[in-house]
């Protein structure tokens, strides 16, 4: 799957019918010139509302954040988020884990765990600003193992 936008945010939802208990694994691939690029869940399709890990290409970093994130501020993100470094045409292995109100997501290996207590919906979507976002081997299960 290919999410592509020159001039915005485009978002595709892969999962509308996510649980309390799930684990979510893909490969992406981001393009030269793409701005950003995240993973939102517990997302309402109607209200946009959701959480959501944001990768920062120019910041080399990615971090954990309510969507969106108002009345200012609506979740206190201060020290989620890691340092990554993040390169046009190299693809990223993501797994997330979602137990309930805990969410650990790695990316090639390094975890970043949070914790949140509203839940907006169950959709579960990738999106991508200013660029392209190639999405191989994308899956959700609804067990852990």
């Amino acid at each position: 799957m290919m999410i592509d936008t020159p001039y915005a945010r485009q978002e595709q939802i892969l999962f509308n019918d996510t649980t309390d208990l799930f684990r979510f694994e893909a490969d992406v691939e981001f393009s030269e010139g793409t701005r950003s690029f995240g993973l939102r869940f517990y997302e309402n399709e109607e209200t946009s509302q959701s959480y959501q890990y944001l990768f920062n290409i120019e910041e080399n970093r990615y971090r954990f954040e309510k969507s969106p994130n108002m009345p200012w501020p609506a979740n206190q993100n201060i020290g989620l988020e890691r340092p990554i470094r993040l390169e046009a045409g190299k693809k990223y292995h993501i797994q997330m884990i979602l137990d309930d109100t805990i969410a650990t997501i790695y990316v090639d290996g390094v975890a970043l765990n949070t914790r949140f207590y509203q839940k907006f919906g169950q959709s579960l979507s990738l999106f991508v600003t200013d660029g392209t976002l190639t999405v191989t081997n994308a899956g959700l299960s609804k067990t852990i193992k």
